[in-house]
């Protein structure tokens, strides 16, 4: 698997672990849906999303997003 597809599912994981700490309910201190021990459904390699706040995450998907642009850049104009 290269470094592009590598980034896709990562960034995949975390907009789906966004997904999964949306809250469900209106009161702030209702538990959130994303707990561990292991969840179904989740990629094994990225586990460790779910430990992430939705702050955090919000933070790697821009990350992740910068990442795979740079990177695809790169390939679309290679170095002269």
């Amino acid at each position: 698997m290269n470094d592009a597809e590598r980034l896709r599912r990562e960034l995949r994981a975390a907009r789906e672990e966004l997904i999964r700490k949306q809250p469900d309910h209106t009161d702030e201190t209702a538990p959130t849906a994303s707990c561990l021990p292991l969840m179904p459904g989740r990629d094994e390699a990225f586990l460790r999303l779910a430990m992430m706040s939705r702050e955090e995450l919000e933070t790697h998907v821009e990350r992740l997003e910068r990442d795979l642009d740079d990177l695809e850049g790169r390939i679309d104009c290679p170095e002269e």
